[in-house]
């Protein structure tokens, strides 16, 4: 390519990132309720079309777990509609088979015209608040088919031609609780689609449709040299692994999902073969979200400026044997997909990568305890809170580096919303938030610490949970130990207290009850007889870890004084235990 192609690539390249970030802006901006504009659970991206197919060629930063759902969901709409766009149509579509992941997250996009033709689609992928169906907030344990999931979205035109459909949009509007905030979020995702037409018309103008699409194909081919180059240094062969949903809630356990990674040269296959078939509950995973899973674990496992588009995807085939709990036959129960099991899906793959490529995995996933509650404002208004600061925890280590922040790698994007506007919106009190010593998964380089949470509604208040990661916590990688399991516990009053075994439904409790929630530390990386004992004394001075806890998981021996440690002591315990005969590690 001359270089006169190659700067005016990344020209069109860093313009089209560059209008999906403003999307992003924009809806952080205009959207009214806290999913999006404090948690920021949602994504943006851009599209071409060519013929028929749609291409991801740019996305902005946003919940990780939508990075290959949005892809999906815009096929779909152009399927559903491919000789029937028009300049100035907005398109919604949330159906779980139809490129869909689970409910809640709900598509808009809009095509974008040259000379009578669609060139361009931006489109933006939300988490919603509610979508109707028998349990507020979309998360319904009891589910045992998908209507019980919340109110399936087919795609349709809330815009036809530029005019709003009104009698469309209300219908979908009807069918949620929280139609003061949904109304509002749903004009802040097409006036942003709407602000992308704009932009997206200028550089059509500028330089051309031909040339754009030039400059798109230049840069998609780049991203898959890049990874193509990366796969192709991983050690060939075929590797397996094997991990477990802790149970789906409808009386099924350890439902196991393996998967096999399949390197050959530069291309790579995930064979999902040997899974559990589908299961009653609501963690089957339709084969968008199984995609998008396998997604986020392959570009977790490349370099960080590789840009992320439709390059990524064509080295790697994805095996999903239908009718399994990674790719459902309908109408089965998916609602709780985006955490249990896509939590699983990046895992075990993985898992199975680690024996190819140990340096680049780890950074493990988001095994969520999910508790919603719902209540009513003093005016009778419903409110629906995902209590967020509840999930937050569990991101595991990789090569060179411990677990950090407080959202696992998986949530990416999304936002811990604050305190004080938590408190604000909602008829509640954060009284808690806070790591745990002791509570992750040592390794070389360990995970990040679970956190303690205190979390209280004011009023009367209804929670659905939903536990995860006890049974099979979040995986350690190389030799590392897990990470520590989940908890939560109910409290009605000061003597009135309830640890939920695996799921609750419609809780209720009174003005004042506590959700308290152990969250998970992350699983680490490598031996934990392998990390520098200066390090597991910075941890002990940091409270991550006990002096015990120094001894028991790193066989680190710290001096009396808790202040110092040790040496002579700890590198005879270590080499004790490397020669197997001390006693087995928690």
């Amino acid at each position: 390519m001359a270089k006169r192609d190659v700067i005016l690539a990344q020209m069109v390249g860093g313009s089209l990132d560059s209008i999906a970030r403003e999307m992003s802006a924009a809806v952080t901006r205009t959207a009214r309720s806290p999913i999006f504009n404090e948690a920021h659970d949602f994504t943006t991206a851009m599209f071409d079309l060519v013929g028929l197919k749609a291409r991801l060629v740019a996305q902005a930063p946003g919940c990780t777990v939508h990075l290959y759902g949005i892809i999906s969901a815009v096929e779909a709409a152009v399927e559903a509609f491919k000789y029937d766009l028009h300049p100035g149509d907005v398109i919604l579509a949330s159906d779980p088979y139809d490129g869909g992941t689970h409910i809640p997250d709900q598509v808009i996009l809009t095509p974008v015209f040259h000379d009578r033709k669609p060139v361009l689609i931006p489109a933006v992928r939300a988490h919603m608040g509610d979508v109707g169906g028998p349990v507020a907030g979309g998360y319904n344990p009891r589910a045992r088919d998908t209507w019980q999931d919340g109110m399936v979205v087919p795609p349709l035109k809330i815009y036809e031609r530029g005019e709003k459909r009104r009698d469309v949009f209300d219908m979908v509007i009807a069918n949620n609780r929280l139609a003061h905030w949904i109304e509002g979020d749903f004009d802040a995702m097409v006036g942003a689609c709407r602000l992308a037409a704009a932009r997206c018309q200028a550089l059509l103008e500028r330089y051309g449709a031909g040339t754009v699409r030039e400059a798109v194909a230049a840069n998609l081919d780049y991203t898959e040299r890049r990874v193509r180059a990366e796969i192709a240094s991983w050690r060939p062969g075929r590797f397996s692994a094997i991990t477990h949903v802790d149970h789906d809630y409808q009386g099924g356990h350890d439902i196991p999902i393996r998967c096999t990674a399949i390197v050959e040269g530069s291309s790579l296959t995930l064979d999902f073969t040997g899974s559990a078939l589908q299961v009653t509950g609501f963690v089957n995973s339709p084969l968008a979200n199984t995609l998008s899973f396998v997604f986020i674990a392959i570009t977790s496992c490349c370099e960080e400026d590789i840009p992320i588009n439709e390059g990524y995807i064509r080295p790697l085939r994805v095996i999903a044997p239908e009718g399994t709990i990674v790719n459902p036959l309908p109408p089965a129960p998916v609602g709780n997909c985006t955490c249990i099991p896509g939590a699983e899906i990046a895992e075990v793959a993985l898992l199975a990568l680690a024996q190819s490529a140990p340096k680049r995995v780890g950074v493990n996933c988001h095994k969520l305890p999910l508790a919603y509650t719902d209540g009513r404002y003093p005016d009778g208004r419903p409110w629906v809170n995902l209590n967020f600061f509840g999930y937050t925890g569990g991101a595991g280590a990789a090569y060179g580096t411990d677990g950090w922040g407080l959202y696992p790698p998986l949530m990416t994007g999304v936002i811990l919303p604050s305190i004080e506007m938590n408190e604000l919106q909602y008829p509640t009190r954060i009284r808690k938030h806070e790591y745990i010593a002791d509570y992750t998964g040592p390794g070389r380089w360990r995970g990040a610490p679970g956190l303690d949470t205190e979390i209280q509604h004011l009023t009367e208040s209804r929670t659905n949970v939903m536990m995860a990661g006890v049974r099979n916590p979040s995986r350690g990688y190389c030799g590392a130990g897990d990470g520590a399991v989940n908890r939560v516990v109910m409290r009605a009053g000061a003597d009135v207290a309830h640890e939920v075994p695996e799921t609750e439904f419609h809780m209720t409790l009174p003005p004042g009850g506590i959700i308290h929630t152990w969250r998970g530390g992350g699983g680490g990386w490598g031996d934990p007889l392998d990390r520098p004992a200066g390090e597991v004394l910075a941890d002990v001075e940091d409270e991550y870890v006990t002096p015990a806890g120094a001894l028991c998981d790193y066989g680190v021996v710290l001096a009396a004084d808790g202040r110092s440690v040790d040496t002579a002591a700890t590198d005879a315990e270590r080499a004790r235990r490397r020669a197997g005969s001390g006693a087995a590690r928690s």
